[in-house]
């Protein structure tokens, strides 16, 4: 019994750590997308999956950071992620994607591995270029990478060269490590090159180079190296689109001055051309590294014996890469970063700052059919929060005996209290979207708005926080999560542009990944078909814990029209959300909208 309690408590634990784990991760996307989306300006989202084919990768839309890169949320982790978001970043900003000529090229040739060497360190140049602040943490993660991979470091200078915002001494040391002397020239002829191209203007040079790349070096080595996310095998990026041509080639402009070249004779001594930097402007400042090629001469002092082989970076190597990440990690601006973000991600609930832009709404009172309405809506929340309260149970048939009840001659199977510790199904957060196009005006726009402001209200009762947007070709914002809806008066949201969500529902999403309650909602009112990129944000909601919802208000004679007019269905307007429902009002909202709150909290709580 002792061990079974202890297993059981064992087990919460468990489960409490890795529900804190999840939390936390999830908080670090949304601040991850946050910058990303500041920086390129796109809609770049940012995921942390539990496993995958190398420590990141990017579709061209989203990012996806492996979990096994995070054990902790300290500052060294933080470190890296950093450095695996902004080299996908760059691949975002700058890689080609899979429909283009270019692409159609590498693959009909079978050039995609050396296109990946080669354009990982020209992307990585473009947005060092752009971003210098960004090189401290690609700088630490490469460092990483090549002393956590001793068995690549004969062939790691194919994929250094060109990145010159490191600093000259490691490039030098990988240099001297490089298994075949005569390849530096051709090495150093090609990435030369091709660092500085910018596309589609490029395109056929390109071509040239990787063909040669593929040819001269590839062919020539061994082995090759993974890389530092994995991105030698890496398939074609495939969704969204590059930074234009003109913009790509004033960051190649920028990058021609980035760093010094190494020499391409390398010191066959096995140690670093160059000592190891012991500042900050020695690790950071690559243009003013100094190098002078010269080779001490050969030692003729007697070793003392035979020493087993067991392979790895020489002992000098290791302390340069260790002093360049401790160097990085010491910087004022870098921890600054990094603290930032370990702030908001181990703090949690109530650190996202909401960028969407407040509209203004008139106000109204609101209707006495509403308050019953929420009343009701309400006193049936508290009565499911009191079922969820921790709680003795009596008369039970299993439990802690009752004595008295037993003596008194009670029923077995009524002999017994039972504690509950209750559940966490009152633990909740929503977010509405209320359509106000054009199509909304005339009545169906007052009853959403009333809708809202009554779920907000019967929600807020049971201390759920309740975000409400509205959208037509934008966002704005009505209620935030902490702005509790006026006890008389509602906001009016007027009807009168587009039908879009996209931005709104992106919004939705950094609100409820961010939140620390056990139970998330999204309601979708609206009355009209949107576009297809906004149903991969439901599903990926979906996927996440956040139980979807809808209401189409549309009636029985406007879905025969559409049906028979242009063949659409009820499946045409639901975009994958789990509950769904065609109501003729907005008046409907208010009890289907009960519904699913009750459910839900009931089917996620239990």
């Amino acid at each position: 019994m002792f061990e079974d309690n202890l297993n059981e408590r064992y087990m919460e634990k468990r489960d409490e750590e890795y529900q804190l784990r999840s939390i936390r991760l999830n908080a670090l996307c949304r601040v991850y997308e946050q910058a990303d989306r500041v920086i390129t300006g796109d809609p770049v989202l940012v995921h942390v999956v539990p496993d995958g084919p190398a420590p990141a990768w990017s579709d061209g839309q989203a990012i996806y950071i492996n979990a096994s890169e995070i054990e902790d949320i300290d500052l060294e982790a933080l470190s890296q992620v950093n450095g695996l978001n902004f080299h996908e970043l760059a691949h975002h900003l700058y890689t080609p994607r899979k429909g283009t000529v270019f692409m159609k090229e590498v693959l009909d040739r079978g050039l995609m591995q050396a296109a990946n060497m080669l354009e990982d360190q020209r992307i990585e140049t473009l947005l060092v270029a752009r971003y210098p602040s960004v090189a401290p943490f690609l700088i630490a993660t490469c460092a990483r990478y090549l002393g956590s991979t001793p068995e690549e470091s004969e062939g790691a200078y194919l994929l250094l060269r060109g990145r010159r915002y490191l600093p000259i001494q490691i490039r030098e040391a990988f240099r001297d490590l490089f298994y075949d002397p005569n390849l530096i020239p051709v090495i150093a002829d090609i990435v030369d090159q091709y660092r500085l191209l910018t596309f589609p203007k490029d395109y056929d040079k390109a071509i040239e180079l990787i063909q040669r790349w593929n040819d001269e070096v590839i062919h020539q080595m061994p082995s090759l190296p993974k890389g530092m996310a994995g991105c030698t095998n890496r398939d074609p990026v495939s969704k969204g689109r590059p930074e234009p041509g003109k913009a790509q080639e004033k960051d190649s402009k920028r990058a021609e001055g980035m760093g010094k070249a190494e020499s391409t004779t390398p010191n066959t001594n096995n140690k670093p051309s160059s000592p190891a930097p012991q500042t900050q402007q020695e690790a950071l400042d690559m243009a003013n590294a100094k190098t002078d090629g010269e080779q001490s001469p050969p030692s003729i002092t007697p070793g003392t014996g035979h020493h087993e082989s067991l392979g790895g970076l020489p002992d000098s190597v290791n302390d340069m890469l260790e002093n360049v990440i401790e160097t990085v990690m010491s910087s004022k601006e870098v921890l600054q970063d990094l603290k930032t973000k370990q702030k908001v991600i181990v703090g949690g609930d109530g650190k996202h700052t909401d960028t969407i832009k407040r509209g203004r709404y008139d106000t109204a009172a609101v209707p006495t059919e509403a308050m019953v309405t929420y009343r009701k809506f309400a006193r049936e929340l508290e009565r499911l929060r009191d079922e969820c309260e921790p709680a003795w149970h009596k008369e039970e048939a299993s439990g802690k005996l009752n004595v008295q009840r037993v003596i008194r001659g009670c029923e077995i199977d009524e002999a017994f209290d039972r504690w509950d510790e209750g559940t966490d199904g009152t633990d909740v957060e929503a977010v509405i979207l209320v359509d106000r196009s054009g199509s909304m005006s005339g009545g169906n726009d007052r009853d959403a708005s009333i809708a809202s402001w009554t779920i907000k209200r019967a929600l807020e009762g049971i201390g759920a926080p309740v975000t409400v947007y509205s959208f037509d070709d934008e966002t704005e914002l009505a209620y935030n999560r902490t702005e509790l809806a006026n006890k008389t008066h509602y906001k009016f949201i007027y009807g009168s542009g587009g039908t879009e969500p996209y931005s709104a529902l992106l919004a939705a999403e950094q609100v409820l990944i961010s939140s620390r309650k056990k139970n998330k909602m999204l309601f979708i009112v609206t009355d009209g078909a949107f576009g297809t990129k906004s149903d991969e944000v439901i599903e990926r909601m979906g996927k996440r814990g956040i139980l979807t919802a809808m209401s189409l208000i549309m009636s029985d004679s406007d879905m025969k029209f559409y049906e028979d007019r242009y063949g659409y269905t009820d499946d045409t307007f639901m975009h994958g959300v789990e509950v769904y429902s065609r109501i003729k009002s907005a008046r409907d909202l208010l009890p289907f909208a009960k519904s699913v709150v009750t459910g839900a909290i009931k089917k996620r709580g239990r």
